[in-house]
């Protein structure tokens, strides 16, 4: 039995990097895989616009849980098989306790590999996203977690390791991103990028037209000139850390909570 963990910083990240793998692994597959997904926040201050002010918070938490449970629930992922680390949307820090608290999580379940997003070479330079990245790397490099489970990064601009698809799987997606009703706003501008960039990483896989990128990590210093990344992708990657990406959205009362404490 192999156990996978997926982690995502919000309950809809998985959806456009890794969704086909997902499928494959926890319904086509003929191994036995069990399945997990860890959740660093809730999302719940992704909406735009003060006019949602008063759905943000605890309620909104609320429906992205449910929203992700139904999602989970097409790849035949049930919902006891999630786990929220309790950290605010948008607030993701990188310090020890949240170190501690990923690192108590993971040995714990003792995950053989883990899938979770790019935490230098990203295509999404958001902090929930970049720190979720690093605290996967640290509890691994530094044996926090009493075992060596393989890494392997998502969103990212630095692949070596890709997951072919055929058309007709894009339906897969279509009734993933249906299930986050309180992110069409986003998901319909992102989505617009999603077949081109599927096609580009397919261009990497022989006989496959469109594929999943991903980074799986070196730990052994034998190997470890495999993580380097090319000039191009030092480039890119700077480039991608000045763009202005969605952030959360708060509420301006709990915004000036937020200022007082920073």
């Amino acid at each position: 039995m192999v156990k996978i963990i997926f982690v995502q910083p919000h309950p809809d990240d998985l959806e456009l990097n890794c969704g086909h793998l997902m499928h494959y692994l926890s319904t086509k597959s003929n191994k036995n895989y069990v399945i997990k997904v860890a959740s660093t926040t809730l999302g719940e201050y992704g909406l735009p616009g003060a006019q949602y002010d008063k759905f943000k918070g605890d309620f909104l938490a609320k429906v992205r849980l449910r929203e992700l449970q139904n999602a989970l629930s097409i790849h035949k992922i049930p919902a006891e098989n999630i786990t929220y680390l309790g950290y605010i949307d948008g607030l993701v820090p990188f310090n020890r306790e949240m170190i501690s608290k990923f690192a108590n999580y993971l040995k714990k379940e003792q995950p053989d590999i883990i899938f979770g997003p790019e935490a230098i070479y990203t295509s999404y330079y958001h902090m929930d996203h970049v720190n979720t990245g690093k605290v996967l790397f640290y509890c691994i490099y530094h044996n926090l977690i009493g075992c060596r489970p393989i890494l392997y990064y998502y969103q990212t601009l630095s692949p070596n390791f890709y997951f072919g698809f055929k058309e007709e799987d894009f339906h897969l997606i279509d009734q993933l991103l249906a299930c986050h009703k309180t992110q069409f706003w986003l998901i319909n501008r992102v989505k617009m990028m999603y077949k081109p960039k599927s096609r580009l990483a397919g261009f990497n896989l022989a006989g496959w037209k469109y594929a999943e990128k991903y980074r799986r990590v070196y730990f052994n210093s034998k190997n470890q000139n495999k993580n380097k990344p090319s000039l191009r992708v030092k480039i890119r990657s700077h480039w991608y850390s000045s763009m202005p990406w969605f952030q959360a959205k708060y509420p301006q009362d709990i915004l000036k909570e937020l200022n007082k404490k920073s």
